[in-house]
């Protein structure tokens, strides 16, 4: 998840008093680096696009580096910055006197340059799309509605991936054989994100995303599912632990229970947590139960 952008600027370019880096495809998204002259200082950009038709979101590390005339590159600031559909422009907060632009660009056999050394911390792309499943295919022998929308599926994949799902394709039901099927109480595009997951392989979950996967892989009984998320949240750190320890209570998550409770190391902690989350009533009884005894042990 780390590459380089830069921008070079010779004694021609100089006289625009702008450089443009060469665009860098990475981690889905499209980037490029800019930099343009601004009274008496250069300033410095980095822009992130996205083809993806609905919500986005890139969280980055940036460092740049202005390469010296003895060969190496000199660190000169870093900062971090999130990138999404709305805000894919990002002016780095960092000018460097234009003086010292053109006293780079004037050395012979040298020429002013910058790098953005830039690291993904994190993407979301907040709305699968039909792709693969868009259309009949050679592995497709059922369309599954919801709402408006069909999605072309494999009757003997999902059921290999769900009990429900071979239920419904095999068991004695109106639905067997049929070339079409509804699935009611689920959202298009979460139902989406889970045929994603199943038929691609492990996929990189979100702190939004693990919400409706944790639900349609209950739902549907999905339990490899609910190992991948679970795995997942035992690793996040955006999400309060005590919704992760609903998430475990709620889709009976031993591990992850088990992970949330260790992570309190000092009875205060507990006890301060407990205090200050309203979730703290939501959690059933045997939940509540298994936070006494790590009270207990903590005391």
């Amino acid at each position: 998840n780390n590459f380089v952008l830069r921008c070079e600027m010779d004694r021609t370019k100089l006289a625009t008093g702008k450089a443009v880096s060469e665009e860098y495809t990475h981690g889905g998204f499209n980037w490029i680096a800019t930099s343009e002259k601004s009274g008496d200082s250069a300033n410095f950009a980095v822009r992130c696009v996205s083809d993806h038709k609905g919500p986005w979101k890139c969280e980055i590390e940036v460092g740049m580096h202005v390469l010296q005339p003895i060969g190496y590159f000199a660190f000169l600031s870093q900062e971090d910055h999130v990138f999404d559909e709305n805000n894919f422009n990002k002016v780095v907060d960092f000018h460097y006197s234009w003086s010292s632009v053109e006293y780079h660009a004037d050395i012979p056999n040298h020429k002013f340059a910058i790098e953005f050394r830039i690291r993904i911390i994190r993407t979301e792309k907040m709305e699968a799309e039909p792709g693969m499943f868009a259309a009949p295919n050679n592995r497709s022998d059922v369309i599954l509605k919801i709402g408006e929308k069909r999605l072309h599926v494999s009757r003997e994949f999902l059921a290999v991936h769900s009990p429900v799902f071979e239920t419904l394709f095999f068991g004695d039901f109106a639905e067997k054989g049929k070339e079409e099927v509804e699935i009611k109480d689920v959202v298009y595009e979460e139902f989406l994100d889970l045929l994603h997951l199943i038929y691609l392989g492990p996929m990189e979950f979100t702190d939004r995303s693990v919400t409706h996967i944790l639900k349609l892989g209950d739902q549907f009984q999905m339990e490899r599912v609910l190992k991948q998320a679970e795995k997942y949240l035992t690793k996040t750190t955006g999400l309060d632990e005590m919704k992760k320890l609903i998430f475990a209570d709620q889709y009976r998550l031993g591990s992850l229970r088990d992970h949330c409770l260790d992570s309190f190391t000092t009875l205060t902690q507990l006890t301060n947590k407990i205090k200050s989350s309203p979730d703290f009533a939501l959690l059933s009884d045997a939940m509540k139960a298994a936070i006494c005894e790590r009270v207990a042990k903590l005391a």
